[in-house]
């Protein structure tokens, strides 16, 4: 008779997001992510399956806590421009504070060029984030609170081109006045009249 596997998925999920966002997809071995999620590998390989499985669903666990954790900040703003201001401030402060950079991107480089499931992963969590991105710009701009001549659509990815830019410049000159400079320069670029 099986043993019935007994764990939280949710926590096991966050512990081993944590080693793939620490060493990489090609890095990280399977012992490195049963020690980390403290079970056997026959119940990881029973419950969730193999390391690409197991990889795809962390990489959609962090993706589905990002988009939420900006959600509810932006739900606390005043209005769509003050959410807009407060995404791109996050991000600034982000860039200098979390060493380990951003999952998404490291995933984009290392992983993505090889691998289709995780393209389309990441291009349909990136186009989640692009949609919200522009509803807030769009809904800015119909409150009159930046340009009616922009397009949401353009402007969101623009903002998330440079978020990434800025993480670029961080890793390579550590310098994080220039990092809060870009974020204001941005800000006051989309917000002139």
């Amino acid at each position: 008779m099986a043993r019935c596997v007994e764990f939280n998925e949710t926590e096991i999920i966050e512990k081993a997001t944590n080693v793939f966002w620490e060493k990489g997809y090609h890095a990280t071995s399977m012992q490195d992510l049963v020690d980390a999620m403290q079970i056997n590998r026959s119940s990881l390989y029973n419950s969730i399956g193999d390391k690409h499985a197991l990889f795809i669903k962390c990489v959609s666990y962090y993706a589905d806590a990002a988009i939420k954790e900006t959600k509810e900040k932006v739900a606390k703003e005043t209005s769509a421009l003050q959410g807009l201001i407060k995404i791109i401030r996050d991000k600034a402060a982000w860039v200098v504070d979390c060493e380990k950079g951003c999952l998404g991107i490291k995933t984009i480089f290392e992983i993505a060029p090889e691998d289709v499931e995780v393209r389309k992963l990441l291009n349909k969590t990136n186009q989640i984030y692009l949609e919200f991105l522009s509803e807030l710009i769009q809904e800015a701009i119909d409150n009159k609170e930046l340009d009616g001549s922009e397009d949401a659509a353009l402007l969101a990815e623009y903002i998330m081109t440079t978020f990434t830019g800025w993480k670029q410049s961080f890793i390579l000159k550590r310098d994080p006045i220039m990092i809060k400079k870009m974020s204001e320069y941005l800000i006051k670029t989309i917000t002139k009249a």
